[in-house]
């Protein structure tokens, strides 16, 4: 029997990130929910399933995809399939 596939879906609290968590948890698949907000994250993880996990992800934030980092190799430890679903408003000069 194959391994379950671990997902991580950035801004995924609400709207279509939502929905594509819910997704592929209907498809069996394993999926963290992720939001700048982990209270949000974790709303919508208990929402769409019992495979869903929660983390709180900044994306436009180093120190915060780190610590999600780290929270994905201590969870599942490892990643198969990444949607990047999060928006981040380009407010640095030079964007």
């Amino acid at each position: 029997m194959a391994e379950q596939k671990v997902a991580l879906v950035t801004g995924s609290a609400g709207g279509l990130g939502r929905e594509v968590g819910r997704q592929l948890v209907a498809a069996g698949i394993h999926v963290i929910i992720s939001a700048r907000r982990p209270e949000a994250a974790a709303v919508a993880a208990a929402d769409i399933g019992a495979t869903a996990l929660s983390v709180g992800l900044d994306v436009s934030s180093a120190e915060s995809v780190a610590a999600a980092v780290r929270e994905l190799e201590a969870g599942p430890g490892r990643l198969d399939i990444l949607v990047n679903n999060a928006a981040a408003a380009a407010t640095r000069r030079g964007w």
